[in-house]
């Protein structure tokens, strides 16, 4: 596979999209996503207003089908960690070095020049059902192209989690946000991601829509058919950090959102139960048997 899946760029400065897909590397639907959106863009000889980049996460980890090889690479975006990388012997570099060091130079090089707007969409999808959300550094503006995905948009994950790649680039400039669009592996996110790309593509003036509006309004009717009770906008209350070896097992049957009540019995490990410190919504329980989150529990605002 290769890293850029695809670039348009007309000359204008009115906007500078960045679209990330696998981060992750068992998360495909966000690169089969890109894929759609640039083949049709390219096919339908559409017209581009500014620049759109679109860029597959962790190719070595892709390869594998896994989150990660050697370190999870949206955990390590921070300053220290890329100039520790960067004054490192490439031969000494493991594999989520090497990806990151060649992300660097990609973002870098396509990022030069002054842009009216900044974006960068991080896609996403969990392992837990229901999970349709917007993850953002920062308290978004109501004016934001974020709203147009009318998506629960949870707003201080970055004070529970460090480094990852919103951060980064927010801290750049960027309108940056990560995407959730659902389960890992259904057909149903790549529809949602497809669709939701080319809605930040009209609602930035990356794309003119030549008044056809039906991908838009396939999209109102996908966000339509997500369950009517999740929240607009919610902050994190708890995160249940765990390591490899404390044998965490979530409790089954828990989505993205579900109402939870404190001491509610919601996972286990090798000290034994674990209840729910609060009342409130779980969110991104774990169903994978990798990464540091168990699960968040959140409140809506």
């Amino acid at each position: 596979m290769e890293r850029v899946i695809g670039s348009f760029d007309s000359g204008d400065r009115n906007v500078l999209m960045v679209v990330v897909g696998a981060i992750h590397g068992n998360e495909l639907a966000g690169v089969k996503a890109i894929n759609n959106v640039f083949r049709e863009i390219e096919q339908s000889q559409l017209k581009v207003k500014g620049k759109i980049l679109g860029i597959a996460g962790n190719l070595s980890a892709i390869e594998e089908k896994k989150r990660y090889l050697d370190y999870d690479l949206n955990r390590c975006w921070t300053f220290d960690k890329i100039n520790a990388v960067r004054s490192t012997p490439k031969a000494d570099l493991n594999n989520e070095d090497l990806e990151l060091i060649e992300l660097l130079g990609i973002l870098d090089e396509f990022s030069e020049g002054e842009y009216e707007q900044k974006v960068l969409v991080d896609l996403h999808t969990t392992s837990a059902e229901n999970g349709n959300f917007i993850v953002i550094p920062g308290n978004p503006s109501e004016q934001s192209i974020v709203r147009s995905l009318k998506l629960p948009m949870i707003i201080d994950l970055d004070r529970y989690v460090h480094g990852t790649l919103l951060q980064h680039m927010h801290q750049r400039g960027f309108l940056s946000f990560a995407f959730e669009g659902g389960q890992i592996g259904s057909e149903k996110a790549i529809d949602l991601h497809t669709h939701g790309i080319w809605e930040l593509l009209y609602q930035a003036g990356a794309i003119e829509p030549k008044n056809d509006f039906k991908k838009l309004l396939h999209y109102e009717e996908l966000v339509g058919s997500l369950h009517a009770h999740l929240p607009t906008t919610v902050k994190v209350l708890h995160r249940h950090k765990i390591e490899r070896q404390d044998y965490f097992r979530m409790k089954p049957g828990y989505q993205n959102f579900q109402r939870i009540n404190k001491g509610e019995i919601l996972a286990e490990d090798k000290k034994g139960i674990i209840t729910s410190l609060f009342d409130g919504m779980i969110f991104m329980p774990l169903y994978q048997n990798i990464g540091n989150d168990g699960f968040f529990i959140v409140e809506e605002l």
